[in-house]
């Protein structure tokens, strides 16, 4: 494994470049957050949450600020590229690094597909023929899987060009992506508030408690804040990564807050009464155009409309761009420890991972058509993207025990309780996105434990796998799937009663999490792999008295 490891990461010389300033990871922690989200989660929130949808994004924003402290720690140690994927295999060897990256990896893909697919559905307004609408679901058209495939070519070739040029590109679409969703609701809360909005129609909560947890996955608000992730994949090309990534992942994910809480309270007080008729689950029928878009031809506002369509090509699209690199990332760093070809992990002249991102970009292409509906897709992406980063409270606990002699630039206080919590979180969130979304999301981690474990049974030189110390990662899925078939949201049947089933997720989380940190890698197995990665984590002067 170590000569694989060497080889992999031998293959483009110097490796990847350090030269991302704090403003652009802050920059490219933003566009990785303001994507399709902004257009489309407020308006799904409220329809499962009713105006206590407010209160569904608080708690997706302490959610997801939980994770992010989590990873701000392992970013600051392990700056590697792709460290969503790298971390999992420094703590948990290869079996845990393969399933949290392969999930990690189909969520980075997704992300591109949704996104590029959110442009498109939201141009079908003014150009048709690049949408139908099938089922009740609106897809794309072949039109517009092409039109689509030349997108994802441009954002592409974008990226292969190289991290300034992306970083670049990235600064103005961002700034415009930040301008937009602050003006808009603005503007609609000085033309058309109504504060009784917020109580007329059933109440503030007027789905109750499963309403308001249900829209924190299914209503697009984890899918929302996850693109925090961007920052720890570009950790590896940050200067001064222990004060840049920390900054940058804590800073996007407040200020996205206050921005998409914005989004919320003008959605619910600008809808007129006579649209909100059949209540806040029916709102969705009078906004085809999409919901502040139908909002502004409503109150008159033609120049908002505008502006409007025109950031749901900008915002999205720059959201796409950020994760063609992100995604590439991902694959080059699985290849550097052997658990994706090597081809993945070469190198360009421009020191970026370009066949990484061709091969992603042609996946993304082929999962294009047809999609389902935006909602069903941000369920699916929220649940994988947070299953894959179930091993990050995990990996900060083991770490801070097996690898004590590696300086930790930034340090998260009370780690051990903090990541408990922060466990209890993942399973909370993998729970609320309900039984339709899980079941497909844990056969492809199946199918991906199969070929991984096949793959590695036919290498000349088999990897350990390590199953004693990251064989629970296995069973943490299995038990989730169970919870989401007998529980009370998405499709679940309903047999475990409701708080029972909160009770139960905080005990199963308990209990794995206790597991999981008990049986760590052996320290030489955990320094051995730090060593075979391209971070070169800063180690102590001096030696740690508990080696």
């Amino acid at each position: 494994m170590r000569e694989a490891a060497a080889n992999a990461a031998g293959t483009g010389g110097q490796g990847l470049e350090r030269h991302i300033g704090a403003w652009g990871m802050l920059l490219t922690g933003l566009t990785g957050i303001i994507g399709s989200g902004w257009l489309f989660a407020s308006l799904y929130a409220v329809q499962i949450a009713g105006p206590a949808a407010v209160i569904s994004w608080l708690i997706g924003c302490v959610l997801a600020l939980t994770l992010a402290f989590i990873y701000a720690e392992l970013g600051a140690l392990i700056p590697a590229a792709g460290a969503l994927a790298r971390i999992p295999f420094v703590a948990l060897g290869p079996l845990g690094g393969f399933l949290s990256g392969w999930l990690c990896w189909i969520a980075y893909v997704a992300m591109v597909s949704i996104e590029v697919t959110a442009v498109l559905d939201y141009a079908g307004n003014y150009v048709p023929w690049l949408t139908e609408t099938v089922d009740e679901d609106r897809i794309l058209t072949g039109g517009g899987i092409a039109v689509a495939a030349v997108l994802i070519a441009a954002f592409t070739a974008i990226n292969i060009a190289g991290v300034r040029w992306m970083i670049r590109s990235n600064i103005t679409i961002t700034i415009w992506k930040l301008a937009v969703p602050v003006l808009v609701p603005v503007v609609l809360i000085v033309v058309g508030f109504q504060a009784e909005n917020f109580t007329a129609y059933g109440g503030f909560a007027p789905y109750g408690i499963n309403g308001i947890l249900g829209a924190v996955s299914s209503g697009g608000i984890i899918f929302s804040f996850v693109g925090f992730r961007s920052v720890i994949d570009l950790a590896g090309e940050a200067r001064n990564p222990a004060r840049n990534v920390p900054l940058a992942l804590v800073g996007s994910v407040v200020i996205c807050l206050v921005i998409y809480v914005l989004l919320q309270v003008a959605l619910i007080g600008a809808i007129p009464a006579e649209h909100l008729a059949d209540g806040w689950a029916g709102v969705v029928e009078n906004f085809a155009a999409g919901p502040f878009a139908g909002l502004a031809l409503i109150l008159g506002l033609q120049w908002a409309a505008l502006l409007i369509f025109a950031d749901a090509i900008i915002s999205p699209g720059g959201t796409a761009l950020a994760y063609v690199g992100s995604s590439g990332r991902i694959n080059y760093s699985m290849a550097q420890t052997g658990l994706f070809p090597k081809l993945f992990s070469r190198l360009n002249r421009n020191r970026v991972p370009a066949w990484s991102m061709i091969v992603n970009s042609a996946i993304g292409i082929l999962i294009l058509a047809p999609l389902p509906g935006w909602p069903q897709l941000a369920g699916f992406i929220s649940s994988a993207a947070v299953l894959s980063l179930a091993i990050g409270p995990v990996a900060l606990v083991v770490l801070r025990q097996q690898a004590a002699n590696y300086e930790r630039p930034f340090k998260v206080p009370f780690a051990n309780a903090f990541s408990a919590l922060a466990f209890i979180f993942v399973g909370f969130i993998v729970y609320w996105s309900g039984w339709e979304t899980n079941w497909k999301i844990l056969l492809i981690a199946l199918a991906g434990f199969t070929c991984f474990v096949v793959y590695n049974g036919f290498r000349k030189e088999p990897m350990p796998l390590y199953i004693a110390h990251s064989g629970w990662l296995v069973a943490y899925y299995a038990v989730l799937a169970l919870v989401s078939w007998l529980g009370n949201f998405g499709g679940g049947l309903g047999v475990i009663p409701v708080y029972t089933d909160s009770v139960l997720i905080v005990a199963v989380s308990l209990s794995i999490f206790r597991v999981a940190v008990r049986n760590p890698l052996p320290k030489d197995v955990v320094r051995r792999l730090i060593a075979d990665t391209d971070a070169r984590p800063a180690q102590v002067q001096s030696s740690s008295t508990h080696d």
